[in-house]
């Protein structure tokens, strides 16, 4: 249970998540467990694109100055 916590953690999961899908773990609640990882893991995806959208801003800006 201590490295599903540590892998939650590291994957960025709240407490309360954290916490949720433990109580799932010890239910033997597998398919639970999936979405709710499938879901962190799609707001996950969400966030990471939208910041890659703000780097690309940025380097069209930093080519327009620098012309």
């Amino acid at each position: 249970m201590e490295q599903l916590i540590s892998y939650l953690n590291d994957a960025g999961c709240s407490a309360d998540c954290i916490s949720e899908i433990c109580r799932l773990y010890e239910n033997g609640e597998k398919e639970m467990i999936v979405r709710k990882l499938r879901r962190h893991r799609c707001t996950l995806m969400n966030e990471l694109h939208e910041s890659q959208e703000k780097v690309d801003r940025l380097d069209f800006l930093l080519r327009l100055v620098s012309r």
